[in-house]
Parts: structure tokens; C-alpha cells; sequence
């Protein structure tokens, strides 16, 4: 659609007003269960959202990741959407709302939960969500760095909570013992809050069930166990303030850390490794780097250790790859291996009910056989020089047709639009099977992938 500069990833569900989030699953094997759970509604691209207002549907695709797409509208006179989030997380407003509401029903606590909304040119739908109790306290979460927390009253570090990529102020680092922070992680087609307390010692995170909220404000496990020194500790004249003026980070400096901070909270592995090595080379460079650059590096680095990657090609064009990490990665080469046993088993036990098909002339069920040979996947597995006989000679008796060698083929010009993803012939060429020798021999009729 012309409306669609990015590719949406999530929608309200119901109408343009509604605070139920979706995120969209990236596969196609993914969305089709996702299809089948929401049969019926509509998908909105909604004002909390930041959208247009109007309806979206699902596109699936199989050579690039499903999304969400404008309909088809009739207005021409309209103006494009001009939604500017359109990723993962940027619905997570509106998940920290249903997760502080479920906090209030678990505790039995009356209140309300609020999303603030959008100010034209100063911040977007949702910076805020407030949870007001009924005895007039709460809690105020901060999602975007546009409406800055007020760290001057005495309770603000109870109840006050701030987005995991929210940077802080160092004056009022150093003089709170702990902060709230919070962020969304994807699980499935749905994204799990995490609450954290950033102490002296770190960071330590925790599910919505683990923490409590009352009128004095938000507690989790790490409160039981806070150290005494403040978060940050004040600058070292003689390090920070070298002949008595202050210590100042270059643009450059600046923009990368702010870049290093999106990937991580992006959970971009490709663009975290590249910036890594950037840092690497202003490192190796800047004889006076400051220590912020090469502690973010370090961070990064140890992030980047516990996300394995495996790039799993899926034969799409313009050589477009699936990047799957971790246990999805595992679990999918896994599957694709036990698929593989099997179907080398199952095309061993075709072969052997081919040959007395073809001795007794049961020629249906000689072309049953080769139809379900020819519709297994990918196997790699090499056929020995009677087995390839015996396929050849069972495709000239059963369709009358004497085969040639691969070089005496018949482009089958417009009969495929893309590669055969079993023999991976090109668009237009006839599909092939491997020889002992080396040599390729046609497959009539192709492979029905």
C-alpha cells in the first residue's frame, strides 16, 4: 500500500480508541495460528498508537517478515498515516497499562491506570501511565525521556518509575540509593513486562507477580537488600576536572553511545557487533577516550556473548536470510535435521515399493510413488547408481517418455517465478536431480515445491 512506508508491527484490536495491544508475529507459520485466533475481529491502526485511525490487515509473506498494511482507501484526498512508531515496542505503553491493571486486581487494590495523552510537538501518546490509588497516591511511569521525572520529592523514588532506556540526570543519580525501572520483552506474540531496581550493585529485574504496590509506593526483592552508597558517586576532581573545568563528551562520543543504547534496547545483534568495532576504533584512536565509551562497550560486548546467532538461509530471493537466535535457533535446526532423517527414510521405503510396482505393471501406483518421491523435502542424501536407474526407467515407462541428460532440457519459461527451493534451478529452468557422477539429470515434471 502507498500508505506504508515501514512495516507495521503491531495494532489496537476492536476499534481506533481501543488500549488492547497486538503484536504481529514475523513468520508465516506463526501468523496463520494468530489468523485463526483473532477470525473475526479488526485490527485498527489506533490513536494510542499514534496511527491514522483506520484499519489495518495482516500480510503474510514467506521471502520477508508478515506485517500489518493500511486497507485500500477510497479517499485519495486523505493523507498518508504519519505514525512514526511502528516496531515491536511501540505498543509498550499500552502493555505496562494492562500489566499495572492486572498488579491492581492481583493485590485487590482499588485505583485506576491512565496512559497520558498525545502533546502536539512535546510528546507522544502514552510517555506517562499513571496508576492512581484510591487514597490519592500511585505510581507514575515515565516511557520516553520527552516528560523527565521530578526527583525532588522526597518519595519519588518509590513511586516513580522510568523505561529501561530512559538515560538519568548523574545529579540525581547521586543521591538515590535505588530507581525503578521497567521495560517489555517479546514472548510469543505478546510482550512480557519486567519491572528493575538500579542500584550501586546493578540492575536486578524482576516479573510483575514478584513486586507489590501500596500507598507508600513500589516494592520489589531488591529493596530488602539496598547498599548504603548512592547509585553514582560524585566525579573525582582529578580525574573529571582536569585544571578545574569540566569534563565534556564529543558529539561524536555522544551519538554513538545513543546509537549503541537503540540496539540493545532494539535487541539488534547485527548493528550492536557493528558498533562495537566502532567504538573499537575511536578507542584505538582517542588516547584520552573517556571511560563512559569503553564501560558502554564492555556492557554491550557481555550483552552480545549471551545471544548466539545462527542464519538460517530459507532460499528467498535477493538473498534474503531468516536470523534465528538462541533457543529458537537450536530448536529450528533440530527440526530441520529430524525432517531430514525422515524423509531419507521414507523416500528409501518409496524406492523399494517402486520396483515390483513397475514388474507388476501397476503403473498407478508406480506414479503415486514418484509423485510422493518428487513431494519430499530436501533430503541431501545421494542415490546410488541402481537407484537413479530405477527412477529413470520408471518415469519413461509411466509417463512414455524417454528423459534426456540435463543439458538437453527444456526451459520451462514462465512455469516458476522464483528458484526451485528443492534443486534450487533457477526461475524458468527445469528442476534436476544429482547423479553419482556429478552430472544432473531432468526431472520431469519438476518438484512440486
Amino acid at each position: 500500500m502507498r500508505d506504508d512506508r515501514r512495516q507495521i508491527q503491531t495494532a489496537v484490536l476492536g476499534s481506533v480508541g481501543s488500549q488492547e495491544p497486538l503484536a504481529l508475529p514475523l513468520e508465516a507459520i506463526e501468523l496463520d495460528a494468530f489468523r485463526k485466533r483473532y477470525q473475526g475481529q479488526s485490527f485498527w491502526c489506533g490513536t494510542w498508537l499514534g496511527g491514522c485511525g483506520r484499519q489495518l490487515t495482516t500480510k503474510l509473506y514467506v521471502d520477508r517478515v508478515c506485517h500489518f498494511a493500511h486497507h485500500p482507501d477510497p479517499d485519495s484526498t486523505r493523507s498518508p498515516c504519519a505514525r512514526r512508531a511502528r516496531d515491536v515496542t511501540s505498543a509498550d505503553h499500552l502493555y505496562v497499562r494492562a500489566a499495572a491493571e492486572s498488579l491492581l486486581r492481583t493485590q485487590g487494590l482499588p485505583g485506576e491506570v491512565t496512559c497520558s495523552p498525545p502533546r502536539p510537538g512535546q510528546a507522544t501518546a502514552g510517555s506517562v501511565v499513571r496508576v492512581q490509588l484510591e487514597d490519592g497516591s500511585g505510581l507514575t511511569i515515565h516511557m520516553s525521556p520527552a516528560v523527565p521525572p521530578d526527583w525532588d520529592d522526597p518519595q519519588a523514588a518509590a513511586r516513580t518509575v522510568v523505561e529501561a532506556g530512559v538515560l538519568l540526570d548523574r545529579a540525581a543519580l547521586q543521591r538515590l540509593r535505588y530507581v525503578h525501572r521497567i521495560r517489555c520483552d517479546s514472548q510469543g506474540t505478546s510482550r512480557r513486562v519486567q519491572i528493575g531496581t538500579e542500584t550501586a550493585r546493578g540492575t536486578q529485574w524482576f516479573s510483575t507477580e514478584q513486586c507489590s504496590l501500596s500507598s507508600a509506593g513500589l516494592m520489589t526483592p531488591a529493596l530488602t537488600d539496598l547498599p548504603d552508597r548512592p547509585i553514582a558517586r560524585p566525579p573525582s576532581r582529578s580525574q573529571d576536572r582536569p585544571q578545574g573545568r569540566p569534563a565534556r563528551i564529543s558529539e561524536e562520543i555522544r551519538h554513538l553511545l545513543l546509537r549503541l543504547a537503540t540496539a540493545r534496547r532494539g535487541r539488534d545483534i547485527a548493528l550492536t557487533r557493528r558498533l562495537i568495532k566502532e567504538c573499537d576504533g575511536v578507542l584505538s584512536r582517542r588516547a584520552a577516550a573517556p571511560t563512559v565509551l569503553k564501560e558502554a562497550r564492555d556492557s554491550a560486548e557481555r550483552w552480545l556473548s549471551g545471544h548466539s546467532k545462527e542464519v538460517v538461509a530459507q532460499g528467498r530471493p535477493k538473498g534474503r536470510v531468516v536470523v534465528l537466535t538462541g533457543k529458537t535457533a537450536a530448536q529450528e535446526k533440530k527440526k530441520r535435521e529430524h525432517e531430514a532423517q525422515q524423509a531419507a527414510l521414507q523416500c528409501q521405503e518409496y524406492l523399494l515399493e517402486l520396483a515390483p510396482a513397475l514388474e507388476q505393471e501397476r503403473f498407478g501406483d508406480a506414479r503415486a510413488l514418484l509423485r510422493a518421491i518428487s513431494q519430499l523435502p530436501d533430503t541431501r542424501m545421494p542415490l546410488t547408481r541402481a537407484q537413479v536407474d530405477l527412477l529413470r526407467g520408471a518415469r519413461e515407462r509411466v509417463y512414455g517418455q524417454k528423459l534426456g541428460a540435463f543439458h538437453d532440457q527444456v526451459a520451462r519459461r514462465k512455469w516458476l517465478a522464483r528458484h526451485c527451493p528443492a534443486c534450487r534451478a533457477r526461475a524458468g529452468k527445469e528442476c534436476f536431480d544429482d547423479l553419482p557422477e556429478g552430472r544432473r539429470l531432468r526431472r520431469f515434471g519438476g518438484h512440486a515445491e
